[in-house]
């Protein structure tokens, strides 16, 4: 059995890369030799295409290359030196972000815009992510060449919160922990979740854009992990119409002046009143918005009825049916939950989805809705618009929203809506084993 990746030797010799995050939140990265990169944010040259391709290498005509004078050059690359962590035995990471002409349509500088919006009214903003995952005893190879039904997950049917599980999986589970650790991306929980192999990890909250690196960075830790298993680990949201999805779903608070923004503890629940006006924001413009929580074709075969995913904009106090969960406590603890997103997230969009949205509540002092009681799934007498239907409704709602522009930039806007449209489109010509099993012979 291989060892963990993230234990390192006394003398082993350290090797650098570098990773920067594309539209569908996938690290993208290479070694960089010979070079000191922990002190101070170095920028460098690295390929454009990295924000022109699918998650299939295929180029999005995206609309920033139609405005370049020559298509796929090289552009700046900030090298951000705080960020460097151990993520294998020999290998440090240091993830980067796009500086000048392209940093309007970074995913990572899209979430910091957001921020400094915060911070100019005078919040900032704690966050962690937590993440679903499924693992199968497939490697990439034996997954590509057979049926999926032969594929075989860690651990059949749902058991969740299996004790009896996880310390039969002790060693798997020990190997989790210490690699994120040793890669500064610690977790506050770590369990079998219901359905087969699926495993839920809680990152550690801290600050906002520390959150979403950590998240990006464990996305791409576990998958490669898996591997050094001979295994697979899934981040998508919907790998079977019989098990529940998998989500990504975001614990926020914010802060001012040093204290816990959304807690009041003169108030019903001790929701205040800049917590409500977030809520309200974020119910307001979930269905704009919606597209960057749910980015993929299969995001949306997730968001149904029945499976503890919303299918509408909704709040309640821990009530896990709904979009927007208050988790009430005290003044260190009172936050909320975002639930809309799955684990196919960028997390960086994500996390700039459930923030912007919020701050937007609070300029606007939006209001909020009376919250939900019992399963928000179920047919209600609010008649609250329902969340898109499909990636294409939710991009076009996106694409055409003037708060979208205003919050994220128009560049970014337009190149994002753009990628969404392309992904929409490699979907709808195909032809699946389900339609041939259900037309070839009746109709």
């Amino acid at each position: 059995m291989p060892s963990a990746i993230g234990m390192t030797g006394a003398n082993a010799a350290r090797e650098t890369v570098v990773g920067v995050c594309d539209f569908d939140g996938v690290l993208r990265g290479k070694h960089v030799m010979a070079d000191d990169l922990s002190n101070g944010d170095k920028i460098v040259r690295f390929s454009e295409a990295v924000l022109a391709w699918d998650c299939s290498d295929r180029v999005i005509p995206a609309s920033f290359t139609k405005k370049r004078p020559s298509a796929f050059g090289d552009a700046d690359l900030r090298i951000l030196s705080s960020t460097g962590r151990q993520v294998s035995n020999r290998r440090d990471l240091y993830l980067a972000e796009f500086a000048g002409v392209h940093e309007s349509i970074c995913p990572r500088g899209v979430l910091r815009k957001v921020l400094a919006r915060a911070s100019d009214i005078g919040y900032s903003c704690t966050a962690a992510f937590e993440f679903e995952f499924m693992l199968f005893k497939e490697s990439a190879e034996t997954a590509i060449n057979k049926p999926f039904d032969q594929w075989t997950p860690l651990t059949h049917g749902p058991f969740g919160y299996s004790l009896t599980r996880t310390i039969a999986n002790e060693e798997l589970f020990d190997e989790i922990l210490a690699l994120c650790e040793n890669a500064s991306t610690p977790l506050s929980g770590l369990h079998f979740e219901t359905g087969p192999g699926v495993i839920e990890a809680s990152l550690h909250h801290c600050d906002a854009l520390d959150a979403a690196d950590r998240a990006v960075i464990f996305k791409s830790m576990i998958k490669s992990w898996a591997q050094t298993r001979g295994m697979t680990a899934t981040f998508m949201a919907k790998v079977s119409e019989e098990w529940p999805g998998q989500s990504g779903h975001i614990h926020i608070s914010m802060s001012a002046d040093g204290k816990n923004a959304f807690y009041d503890s003169e108030t019903r629940w001790s929701i205040s009143e800049t917590m409500g006006q977030f809520i309200g924001g974020q119910l307001k413009y979930m269905t704009d918005f919606c597209v960057l929580a749910a980015p993929n074709v299969n995001s949306y075969k997730r968001l149904v009825a029945g499976y503890w995913a919303p299918i509408c904009p909704s709040w309640g106090v821990d009530n896990r049916s709904c979009a927007v969960r208050v988790i009430p406590g005290g003044p260190d603890a009172h936050h909320l939950e975002y639930r809309l997103s799955g684990a196919d997230v960028n997390p960086y969009l994500a996390l700039a989805c459930a923030l912007g949205s919020g701050i937007l509540g609070i300029e606007e002092d939006a209001d909020l809705p009376v919250p939900f009681v019992g399963d928000a799934s179920e047919e209600n007498e609010r008649s609250v618009e329902p969340l898109p239907q499909h990636l294409l409704e939710a991009t076009s709602r996106f694409a055409r929203s003037q708060k979208a522009i205003d919050l994220f930039g128009d560049r970014f806007v337009e190149a994002f809506s753009c990628s969404r449209r392309w992904e929409w489109e490699a979907v709808q010509h195909r032809v699946t084993d389900f339609e041939r099993q259900r037309y070839f012979e009746i109709i």
